[in-house]
């Protein structure tokens, strides 16, 4: 699959990411004159036509499929650097890193630009972004008991997934996802405003920078993408200096992007941040990372930034809710298995990396299950620390030091607030998460107490709650209102939340409500390529056990070859193909794996 990414190459692409900005950004970029360049092309991309929008976006989807190889080689060289500055890949784990960076950077970015261009085509036919979408009004069910989460009041109801047109029935088979946007008293006036948030918008104009998160390799391409088509800005993206290697990928990917004038791609430091964020072109600036270096960039550039529009992820302290009840085995396994994935994954270099599983004290198949995740997280082998400053992180988080800089992913069992308060008081990027155990005998204190537990923890970008099927109708009209009540920009049933993010069309943010002063885990939404007004959250929802196993679980045998061959498919589709035979083309792995 990749005979480029040998041991030999990995030097070529990794490339040093000090600050050191003569290295990182050319001589010749005048941060000035390119946003100046910028800005005369967003003044030109109002009136450029829903169709021909949809046409952009869609040469940039064919462009990414022709670079996905070189995008993957590039994100798995530099996430394989030990120590030593030498490769510290095994072949198994560079196969592991293969099937992750397949998944988080070409395919969700492929999907994003895919279902982006459809979009457009349908405004510029209808005036709406999907026909076939068929908004409802829903109202929230009455407050849990002693709920610190309030009611929820009625909202509009979108319904996003499955996408037939790349075939979600068959690879996210029994997966389904809802937004639910504010009440607007009827989906008649809903309508009205989607068909308003589908055109042009006349304060969506100038110049967005982009501050790219340097933990996974498709956040920055995929910020950019939606300041540009749904928010109709030109990008100025400054990578974040860990990424600088991928730069020169970047460009190629997304070339038809740069040569429209529409994005510019740079790596730099915090200086050149502020330079960009000053021009008098800039309108806007996204930021993902986290909140600390969120709250450092609005300090630094606060009368600068008076004016513009300010949107930012921040990630999470992200939860993990497993309903108590009597689960089949393979559905037990399975769902264990996730909670792994989801710890080990990227190393924990996630923002909505599981951080803090919550089960039921009283629940019989408990230590079954934690037995299950420890046995999965040590099956797998240790990862360099390459994100900057994880192995004193790391250090500071356990008491104890790293050996030879190589993280192991850990589930530490039993941990709770009183006696070790920081586990529950910060986002710790590393590759360990803490169980906690509340009390309640019945489904409804349990509920009641794991509201309380996730109200107290930072941030509100995601969670995923586990529950158990042939509950009795009270239970699960119980279940039912705490997935309600929870204040997540992306809650997720029998899920990690991270898919959410990789399906593209589900919108990504944190809950609403933050502020500058208080901005909890971000403000605003990226991915809305359906261009949904007032989104508040959305819900996920899948089956306790998935078939065929997501080719993202580390110890999945064919996971390289599956990501790869999804990546393959949806390049296809993007350039007009059916994609169908490329399906086909992946039923002996799936049925390897």
């Amino acid at each position: 699959m990749c005979l480029s990414c040998s041991r030999a190459s990995v030097k070529q692409v990794c490339l040093p990411y000090e600050n050191n900005e003569e290295i990182m950004m050319p001589p010749s970029f005048d941060v000035a004159s390119e946003c100046q360049q910028l800005s005369h092309a967003a003044d030109r991309w109002r009136s450029v036509a829903p169709g021909e929008r949809a046409e952009l976006a869609l040469r940039t989807a064919q462009s990414i499929g022709s670079k996905s190889e070189a995008w993957v080689c590039a994100a798995v060289a530099m996430k394989s650097v030990g120590p030593d500055g030498q490769d510290a890949c095994t072949d198994r784990l560079r196969s592991v890193l293969r099937a992750e960076e397949c998944a988080t950077g070409p395919i969700a970015t492929l999907r994003l630009l895919f279902l982006t261009a459809k979009s457009l085509q349908s405004i510029g036919k209808i005036g709406v972004s999907d026909p076939s979408i068929r908004p409802r009004m829903m109202h929230g069910q009455n407050r849990i008991h002693e709920s610190p989460f309030g009611s929820p009041s009625s909202f509009v109801a979108v319904d996003v997934l499955p996408v037939s047109k790349l075939y979600d029935p068959t690879i996210f088979r029994g997966h389904r996802a809802t937004v639910r946007c504010a009440n607007t008293g009827s989906v008649e006036t809903f309508m009205k405003l989607w068909q308003e948030e589908c055109r042009p918008s006349p304060d969506a104009e100038g110049v967005a920078v982009v501050l790219g998160a340097g933990n996974v390799t498709g956040l920055a391409a995929a910020d950019a993408v939606s300041q540009i088509f749904e928010h109709g800005r030109a990008v100025l993206l400054k990578l974040h200096p860990v990424q600088a290697s991928l730069a020169p990928v970047f460009q190629d990917a997304l070339s038809p992007l740069i040569e429209a004038d529409l994005l510019r791609v740079v790596v730099g430091g915090a200086a050149l941040a502020c330079d960009a964020i000053s021009t008098q072109e800039v309108t806007a600036m996204h930021l993902t990372g986290g909140e600390e270096t969120f709250r450092n960039v609005v300090s630094s550039n606060k009368s600068e930034l008076r004016t513009k529009s300010i949107t930012c992820e921040l990630g999470n302290v992200t939860p993990w809710i497993v309903v108590p009840g009597n689960y089949a085995e393979k559905d037990l396994c399975f769902q264990a298995d996730q909670i792994a994935a989801s710890i080990a994954n990227n190393s924990s270099f996630n923002c909505i990396a599981t951080k803090v599983v919550l089960t039921s004290r009283h629940w019989a198949q408990r230590q079954r299950f934690l037995d299950r995740i420890e046995q999965r997280l040590r099956s797998l082998p240790t990862r360099p620390a390459w994100y900057p400053g994880a192995a004193d992180l790391h250090q500071k988080a356990t008491g104890d030091p790293v050996p030879d800089e190589y993280l192991q992913p850990k589930l530490l069992r039993d941990v709770y607030r009183e006696s070790h308060p920081h586990w529950f008081a910060r986002e710790w990027f590393i590759p360990i998460a803490v169980e906690t155990t509340v009390e309640g005998e019945t489904i409804e204190d349990f509920c009641v107490a794991v509201s309380r537990v996730v109200h107290d923890l930072p941030g509100n970008l995601a969670a995923s709650v586990t529950r158990p099927d042939g509950m009795a109708t009270h239970d699960e009209s119980r279940v039912d209102l705490l997935i309600e009540h929870l204040r997540y920009g992306v809650v997720a049933v029998n899920a990690w939340s991270a898919l959410a993010y990789a399906v593209a069309n589900i919108p990504w943010g944190g809950f609403p409500g933050g502020t500058l002063e208080a901005p909890e885990s971000g403000l605003g939404y990226v991915h809305n390529p359906y261009f949904l007004p007032l989104v508040q959250n959305s819900i996920l929802r899948a089956p306790l056990r998935v078939w065929p196993t997501p080719p993202w679980f580390p110890w999945h045998s064919k996971g390289e070859r599956l990501a790869g061959g999804v990546a393959e498919m949806y390049s296809a589709i993007a350039a007009g193909k059916s994609g169908l035979w490329n399906l086909v083309g992946m039923l002996p792995d799936v049925l390897r794996g």
